[in-house]
């Protein structure tokens, strides 16, 4: 059969648009669809534009989508069933919302098992079986949204197909080569949505499985796209020392926890085995915060981090969240003057943003602070709830200076005289997203609209502070 597999494009510029990093589920799938012997070509639209004459053909649209690329996935989906072409999609927003998706797509894919859930639905819509045996599946029926029982989790990582990266339109401008090794996060941030689609049960590959996909695809840098790379440490070494025994050291980097300075061995393998960066969750510089979140680190943890991995020759790269019940504008402030006075390489500053199935989402829904509900503007870099210490205009004011004040013109000079390249380069395509931003014709209107927000939503939040704010 002719599959044809979509992510849509990311609807707003962020911090880390350079880079194109496509998900891993549908190269997953496409892996499995390929071997079986079918026709499969993967678009993901940041690469290459779909060709649509090509995906009206299709016997069957797969689409894979997060919560800011849902509506792009629903058009999507809108313009293929109009031409009578069958659209499942998969992710965790829809995992959440599968019955909003069901307004656009015939089948909804919840959860994990995407490549095994595509085969059985593809012999429910040209064979015998059932739509209603198929695990994880949602659809319509009679106009009754069905939503059948979750697939369980996938005991054994190494049963999954390798992603085919080939099979994306474009692949060549891909500048690193993303890489799972596990799935599943065992602590419980309150924010997050990985335990909610994956639980809280580490699983991961086998370090001869993920070394023999290096040796296969010999990339030229590596993007560990695990949540936490370090969860399980001792996995992680015997990983480490394989890559090194092996000799395939290779650039890379991944996303850690701070507590992964506290392993003096695994820091010199990662060290040793090629890392060069690591995605700090850091969340926030404001204790009472990170317990709000249930981010089981500390301010300590932070700076130690910090400090260690620079002994180390490893990069860090500050991940932080703004605009939890505790912050205020001179939490924002605080952000960007310590990650300055502990020179944090870079830093990438979101909105703390409800994502459906999370623990905050539904905190936010129930205290009715949701105030906007345009998933395009779900990115990290929008303000979606009434925060509690300010209104939303303050909160964005307060992130788009602080970018401004970390990826200053001066900074990028000064890391350019220190000679650190990398470092600089990206302070400079940082220095210009964070302008180029605000000058977007969306991101104006949207700086319009969310000034006038005041009244509007204040009162919800914090009657005193709005009526003194609004003269009443």
């Amino acid at each position: 059969m002719k599959i044809r597999l979509i992510e849509p494009e990311p609807p707003s510029v962020h911090i880390m648009s350079p880079w194109r990093y496509p998900r891993l589920g549908l190269p997953m799938i496409g892996a499995a669809l390929k071997a079986a012997g079918h026709d499969v070509r993967i678009y993901c639209t940041d690469m290459a534009p779909v060709d649509w004459d090509d995906v009206a053909g299709a016997d069957l649209v797969g689409l894979s989508t997060t919560t800011s690329t849902a509506p792009a996935g629903y058009a999507i989906a809108d313009r293929l069933r109009g031409l009578g072409v069958p659209v499942v999609m998969g992710g965790a927003h829809v995992t959440f919302m599968a019955e909003e998706a069901l307004g656009h797509v015939d089948y909804v894919a919840r959860g994990e098992g995407g490549d095994s859930l595509i085969f059985e639905l593809m012999e429910a819509i040209y064979g015998d079986l059932e739509l209603d045996s198929i695990r994880g599946l949602s659809f319509l029926r009679d106009g009754r949204a069905v939503h059948n029982e979750r697939r369980d989790a996938c005991p054994d990582l190494d049963e999954l197909p390798v992603p085919d990266l080939t099979l994306i339109v474009g692949h060549e401008r891909m500048q690193s080569t993303p890489i799972m090794t596990s799935w599943g996060c065992p602590f419980g941030c309150s924010f997050c949505s990985v335990t909610a689609m994956f639980g809280r049960k580490y699983r991961y590959r086998s370090a001869e499985s993920v070394v023999a996909e290096i040796e296969e695809k010999r990339p030229k840098h590596i993007f560990f796209y695990d949540d936490n790379f370090a969860a399980d440490a001792k996995r992680l070494k015997t990983l480490l020392r394989l890559m090194i025994e092996r000799g395939v050291v290779i650039p890379w980097q991944s996303q850690v926890r701070t507590d992964v300075v506290r392993d003096p061995e695994l820091l010199g393998l990662m060290r040793d085995s090629g890392c060069r960066v690591v995605g700090l969750g850091l969340e926030s510089v404001d204790q009472a915060t990170l317990d709000a979140l249930h981010k089981s680190q500390t301010v300590a943890d932070i700076v130690s981090a910090v400090d260690t991995l620079h002994e180390y020759g490893i990069r860090s790269h500050g991940m932080f969240v703004l605009g939890a019940d505790t912050d205020d504008r001179q939490t924002v402030r605080d952000t960007a003057d310590f990650a300055l006075r502990h020179d944090i390489d870079t830093v990438m500053l979101n909105v703390l943003t409800p994502a459906p199935g999370t623990e905050w989402w539904d905190e936010m829904e129930a205290a009715g602070r949701i105030v906007d509900r345009r998933w395009e503007l779900y990115d990290g870099q929008h303000v979606m709830i009434a925060p509690l210490k300010m209104t939303p205009a303050e909160l964005q004011g307060e992130l788009l200076r602080a970018y401004k004040r970390f990826y200053s013109f001066r900074r990028f000079l000064h890391q350019l005289a220190r000679r650190r390249w990398s470092v600089a380069h990206d302070h400079l395509w940082c220095w210009w997203f964070v302008r180029r931003w605000e000058r977007r014709p969306d991101n104006r209107r949207y700086l319009e609209e969310i000034a006038g927000r005041l009244r509007a939503i204040e009162p919800q939040a914090d009657p005193q502070r709005a009526a003194a704010a609004t003269g009443r």
